[in-house]
């Protein structure tokens, strides 16, 4: 069933952009007769020679992955959970979840999302107990620094979209529409902890959300492709996005100062197995960006000499 459901959101996903988008394909010539794959859409830049290393494969459609702090990461696949270790050694931790969503780890509780039947879910790493589920529907997940959960809801995989949620921890109770940004997708903390940042999956923007002020969100900067599907997105402590444009099968670092942006890598796989989140990740004494993808692929993506990449704290 998770398999079903995955499939069938990627097409709805490809499906919706190119409906959206088909103006912008035509006027770019080559980005209309190319396959997702093969597509060399975007008029930005190289970022420099970044080196692409596959870590695992041959998993299920990866939806989210978090790092645990120990060289490793926990995946959510169709149905599983998984921990890939700083070795690259996996492990299944859960299996036969309801379409298991974005991933948040705290000390040793790990919080994920469940799409199919719109809950939250507690799992202590130590044990592999989970505690009793909180209704919170969404995909993406992000943790704020006073311990309440944001999610986004885009409405590929049934209803409405419903912008980004909050789940107050405290009283354990849902904020729909915390902040009304349409068509929302991933999340991501900016290195002051006074905003977030999210994107829009059909247009490409990049949009910025006070905290403290959800309504007046706005949008920073938009990737130069005519159909990128963004997906999940990250933040450096230097303050620099990196998205994944899960259509276009590519890896953005974007400036959310200047709005100028440039492609990290491409040629990941593209269509509905392209991207679908990344992060920053330990790499020996260094870091690097780790990709999920509906390829069943985690890889690494090693930067070049002099690129500040350290995860937000």
């Amino acid at each position: 069933m998770g398999l079903s459901r995955n499939r069938t959101r990627a097409l709805l996903i490809v499906a919706a952009i190119a409906a959206g988008t088909a103006v912008a394909a035509i006027a770019a010539g080559t980005a209309a007769a190319a396959t997702p794959a093969e597509a060399t859409w975007t008029t930005a830049p190289m970022c420099g020679d970044w080196q692409v290393e596959a870590v695992a494969q041959g998993l299920e459609q990866l939806e989210n992955l978090e790092t645990d702090d120990n060289g490793g990461f926990y995946l959510s696949g169709e149905s599983k959970i998984y921990h890939v270790d700083a070795e690259g050694q996996v492990r299944t931790v859960l299996d036969g979840i309801a379409a298991p969503g974005g991933l948040q780890l705290d000390g040793s509780r790990l919080s994920f999302l469940t799409r199919q039947d719109g809950k939250l879910w507690q799992l202590d790493t130590t044990t592999d107990q989970l505690s009793a589920p909180a209704d919170f529907a969404g995909n993406g997940l992000l943790r704020l620094p006073d311990g309440d959960l944001l999610t986004t809801w885009v409405g590929t995989e049934g209803g409405p979209s419903k912008g980004v949620s909050r789940y107050q921890h405290d009283s354990r109770t849902d904020v729909p529409n915390w902040a009304a940004v349409p068509r929302s997708e991933g999340l991501a903390l900016s290195p002051d902890h006074r905003a977030v940042y999210t994107d829009d999956l059909f247009t490409g923007q990049i949009i910025r959300v006070p905290v403290d002020t959800p309504d007046a969100w706005a949008v920073v900067a938009t990737v130069p492709s005519p159909v990128p599907g963004l997906d999940d997105l990250t933040v450096s402590r230097d303050g620099m996005l990196y998205v994944a444009a899960h259509l276009e099968g590519a890896i953005y670092r974007v400036d959310p100062e200047t709005g100028k942006s440039c492609v990290v890598a491409s040629g990941l796989s593209g269509g509905w197995t392209g991207p679908s989140s990344v992060r920053i990740g330990r790499d020996g004494d260094g870091w690097a960006l780790y990709v999920t993808g509906f390829d069943g692929t985690l890889r690494r993506l090693v930067p070049p000499a002099g690129v500040e990449l350290a995860p937000v704290r």
